[in-house]
């Protein structure tokens, strides 16, 4: 019924606006485009390749993304971006958000007034309303609320394909050329080769410094020159309840790998466990590269530190691994059970509601050996 009746909506607005059917302006005539994308890091991460095809088609334009605060550092030091707007007023059917911030909207709509080609990655209604109120010359995206004849192209429907995919398909729509690229997250040196700290457990020797170009650290006294390298680092938080691994597991894993004497940290988010270190995304991954196994739940960051090679143990639960890219460097670990998604599906039942009427199964029975093989195979492998 509810999607009978967005297939009814979406048809008397696209008889009643007057935007579709323009031609498409010519990548000479795009001057500024603005980029919506609204999801968490690692969608916005895994839109990257979509903006670099749309910077590729348009050479002579200026783009400049508005994300919500969280996704900012998957896109600072993105060569192709002008500048990052962050909003956080926007309401998303995916993050439960309670309400949208019209005034904010309106007053961001204004700023982006002037676009040549506006590009709306996220399609849930307030970003659709946001593109409509921001009156570009020209708009592609995507909605399945209905929303979608807002833009000159849509796509439409919105089948169930891998993201990367997904953004590829709705930059398509803008005549990019969207094929062959993988995402890419942009380390400035300073991130990369100089977090100046000393092993964990012993202290922070650095004192982390904000840019516009991202974070970085200065060396204080007792500081290194490079940073400490880890055999392995797992990283415990997630973006969602349904996908946490229990906290006790990661203790055993780390347990088990010290008692052989290898060098294990165990790194999180402000909202874990307090004797779990508090390090932002580029600061992991910054770290991560100097390890010889990353261990991460089904979040952006996993999906950003493999993009670097490190050989990486994604643990899965809710989400359908085939629709995220698959890494060379990637061991996949997802256990199938009869509430699990299906081949068709990027995710299972209690995603929606955000509520798994099986007791978080999927995650509370993945036994810590099995995670524990999978990082000796990166570890023989390495």
């Amino acid at each position: 019924m509810k999607r009978l009746l967005a297939g009814l909506f979406h048809a008397a607005g696209a008889a009643l606006w007057r935007r579709r059917g323009r031609r498409a302006p010519t990548p000479e005539n795009v001057r500024r485009i603005g980029i919506l994308h609204f999801h968490y890091l690692g969608d916005v991460f895994l839109a990257t390749p979509a903006i670099a095809v749309l910077k590729r088609r348009f050479p002579n334009a200026v783009m400049d993304a508005v994300v919500k605060s969280r996704a900012r550092e998957a896109l600072l030091g993105n060569p192709h971006l002008r500048e990052i707007i962050c909003f956080d007023g926007l309401c998303n059917d995916r993050t439960r958000e309670p309400r949208t911030d019209w005034r904010g909207l309106f007053a961001l709509a204004r700023r982006l007034r002037g676009c040549d080609l506006l590009v709306d990655f996220t399609g849930v209604p307030a970003s659709c309303a946001l593109a409509a109120l921001a009156r570009p010359r020209w708009s592609v995206g995507f909605s399945r609320s209905g929303l979608g004849f807002v833009f000159d192209r849509e796509l439409r429907p919105v089948s169930q394909i891998p993201l990367v995919e997904k953004y590829n398909a709705v930059a398509a729509l803008a005549g990019a050329d969207a094929g062959g690229q993988m995402p890419a997250i942009y380390l400035e040196n300073e991130i990369a080769g100089s977090v100046g700290v000393p092993p964990l457990g012993q202290g922070w020797g650095a004192n982390p410094v904000s840019s516009t170009r991202g974070v970085y650290f200065t060396l204080s006294a007792g500081g290194t020159a490079a940073p400490p390298a880890y055999d392995i680092l797992l990283h415990v938080g997630a973006g969602f309840p349904l996908k946490l691994w229990p906290v006790e597991n990661f203790r055993a894993v780390a347990g088990h790998f010290r008692a052989r004497s290898l060098r294990v940290a165990l790194v999180g988010g402000p909202s874990d466990p307090a004797e779990i270190v508090n390090l932002t995304v580029r600061q992991v991954a910054a770290l991560a590269r100097g390890c010889r196994v990353y261990v991460g739940l089904d979040t952006g960051l996993t999906h950003i530190v493999a993009s670097l090679g490190v050989p990486t143990v994604a643990i899965y639960g809710p989400t359908n691994p085939r629709f995220l890219p698959r890494w060379p460097n990637e061991r996949v670990v997802w256990t199938m059970l009869a509430c699990s998604a299906a081949e068709n599906e990027q995710h299972c039942a209690a995603v929606p509601p955000m509520r798994c009427d099986f007791q978080h199964r999927c995650m509370r029975q993945l036994d810590v050996d099995r995670v524990i093989q999978e990082i000796n195979q990166c570890l023989a492998a390495s």
